[in-house]
C-alpha cells in the first residue's frame, strides 16, 4: 500500500478539523453564555451557539456520508487489544455524542421557543421556562461526556505519535 492509502482524503481531513475547531468554539461560547445574566449579550452568544451547533451537525452528517462513500484507512493498532477496542469505541461515541449534542440543542431551542428570542433583535430575554426542560438536562449531560471523548481521542493520537511512534497523526494532516 502507498502512503496515501493510509491517509484520509483531503475532504475528510478538512471536515475533521472543521468539526474540531467548531466544537472548541461551541464549548467556549456555551460556557461563557451559561454564566451570563439573562439579556442581550447572552442572547447574542446563544445565537452564535445555535449557529455553530447547526454547522457542526451539517459537518458531522457530511462526514458520515463521506465515510460511507470513501474508504477509510485501516485501523491503526496500538499493539494492545484493549486500546484497539477503546479507539474504535471512542470514534463511534464521538460521532454519536456530537450528533446527539446538536440534536439535543435543537430540541431544547424548539421546546423553549428559543429561536424567536435568540434571532429577534427586539427580544430582550430568554423564555421564562427555558430552564425547565429535559432537553436542557440532556444537553448539559452530553457536554462533559463529549468533552471527555475529545480529550480521550487527543490522548490516543499523542499515544500513537509519542509512544507507538507510528506517525498516526499524519493521516489527518495535509498531504506533502
Amino acid at each position: 500500500m502507498t502512503e496515501n492509502e493510509f491517509r484520509y482524503t483531503p475532504l475528510q481531513v478538512a471536515l475533521h478539523w472543521s468539526v474540531f475547531w467548531l466544537l472548541i468554539a461551541e464549548f467556549v461560547v456555551g460556557k461563557v453564555s451559561a454564566n451570563l445574566p439573562n439579556g442581550g449579550v447572552k442572547l447574542s452568544l446563544l445565537a452564535i451557539h445555535a449557529t455553530l451547533g447547526v454547522l457542526i451537525l451539517i459537518a458531522m452528517l457530511a462526514r458520515l456520508v463521506l465515510r460511507a462513500k470513501s474508504p477509510a484507512p485501516p485501523h491503526a493498532s496500538a499493539g494492545n487489544p484493549f486500546f484497539d477496542w477503546l479507539a474504535k469505541a471512542t470514534h463511534i461515541a464521538l460521532y454519536l455524542f456530537t450528533i446527539l449534542m446538536a440534536l439535543s440543542g435543537m430540541t431544547l431551542s424548539l421546546q423553549a421557543g428559543l429561536l424567536p428570542a435568540v434571532f429577534s433583535a427586539s427580544a430582550a430575554a430568554l423564555p421564562a421556562d427555558f430552564f425547565d426542560f429535559t432537553a436542557r438536562a440532556t444537553h448539559g449531560f452530553i457536554a462533559p461526556v463529549l468533552l471527555a471523548l475529545i480529550v480521550l481521542h487527543i490522548v490516543g493520537a499523542f499515544y500513537h505519535q509519542l509512544i507507538v511512534k507510528d506517525n498516526l497523526i499524519s493521516r489527518m494532516g495535509r498531504e506533502r
